[in-house]
């Protein structure tokens, strides 16, 4: 029964399961990319009372609307058997979303990822017998070059609220990606909070980490610990609190935060402060801003702490094996595309020869 499901049916199993890490339901980027590959849908609306039409998307679809125009490129699986799905249509969808959406490669993958759980899931959980299993490898993207100075990051962190201020210095501290921090568990650490071990389910790369955290790393974790005996003081109903980094509003007690939410409104909104905390003191002190010490709009995600950890480990002399251990990095390569030179670095090394003739 199982090999005649359509790709839609399949889809929609899919989405209705919770993630794996957190238990929760799949989040609303998931549900709108899939459906663009299973659902004929609009591309542009005129929502009524409005004169203009607008892009079809989450928020203006809540309105009433007509349709002006549909997007040609979705439903493209609507009533395609998912054993039938195969690498030419893995090509066609990539070529579709660049040319017709004007999509970068960064764009495409975020399809092509989803389009991969589908497959595998239907291979593995339903036990549907692909024509040919497609292979789908995601784009080459161009490396975010952007890291933090140990200065910027101080600066910045002043206007986090505390829970994410909290998980930005353990970031910093450890290295660790965004998913292996917002589900880290009690569980995952020793009793002194001195080591913290990240099981292979969890673990990209399938394998097991154990790391020995630094004294920043602790002392995050001391706090948080305090916070979560205070916080059952507060709500014995709560039991027990599963997760090191939890919410203390009513509505998620307890809960982890999501990783979309992690880097959300407040997170953009702390950087728009900062930076204009430095231009508004800069102004006062009649002074010219320092340029090299402004966050770049959409520059600075979850993962540019990772690149900043590999990087002040780097210009503190650390050399790469140990950073890859530290960090969790496979290969020297893998960690090598993390560690970012700065011109003070470059050119103290180029000035090493100077003197020789």
């Amino acid at each position: 029964m199982s090999k005649n499901l359509s790709f839609k049916e399949v889809a929609v199993r899919y989405l209705k399961r919770p993630t794996k890490k957190l238990g929760r339901a799949k989040n609303p980027n998931a549900y709108s990319t899939l459906q663009w590959m299973y659902e004929r849908r609009p591309s542009m609306i005129l929502i009524e009372g409005r004169k203009k039409p607008v892009p079809y998307g989450v928020k203006n679809s809540q309105h009433r609307y007509k349709v002006v125009s549909w997007d040609e490129t979705s439903g493209r699986f609507a009533d395609v058997a998912m054993r039938d799905i195969s690498n030419i249509d893995v090509e066609d969808m990539e070529t579709d979303l660049r040319n017709a959406k004007g999509l970068s490669n960064s764009g495409i993958n975020t399809y092509l990822v989803y389009l991969r759980a589908v497959c595998n899931y239907a291979q593995q959980k339903l036990d549907v017998s692909f024509v040919k299993f497609p292979k789908i490898e995601t784009l080459p993207t161009k490396g975010r070059e952007y890291y933090l100075t140990p200065d910027v990051a101080k600066g910045w962190m002043r206007f986090l609220d505390p829970l994410r201020a909290d998980m930005v210095k353990f970031g910093l501290a450890t290295g660790q990606r965004k998913a292996n921090i917002v589900g880290l568990k009690w569980s995952w650490l020793s009793k002194d909070l001195t080591r913290m071990v990240i099981p292979a389910d969890d673990a990209k790369n399938g394998h097991s980490h154990t790391i020995q955290l630094n004294k920043m790393a602790v002392e995050v974790l001391e706090k948080r610990r305090q916070d979560r005996k205070q916080l059952l003081e507060e709500y014995p109903r709560l039991g027990n609190i599963e997760y090191v980094f939890v919410q203390d509003d009513r509505q998620r007690l307890g809960q982890p935060m999501t990783g979309t939410s992690m880097t959300g409104e407040m997170w953009k909104r702390s950087i728009r402060m900062y930076n204009h905390n430095l231009m508004y003191r800069a102004e006062k002190d009649n002074r010219s801003v320092d340029r090299a010490k402004l966050i770049p709009e959409g520059a600075l995600v979850f993962h540019t702490l990772r690149h900043s950890f590999a990087t002040w480990l780097n210009e503190a002399g650390t050399d790469l094996d140990d950073i890859a251990m530290v960090g969790g990095w496979k290969s020297l390569d893998a960690c090598r595309r993390y560690v970012k030179k700065s011109e003070d670095r470059a050119r103290e090394v180029g000035s090493r020869i100077e003197g020789l003739f």
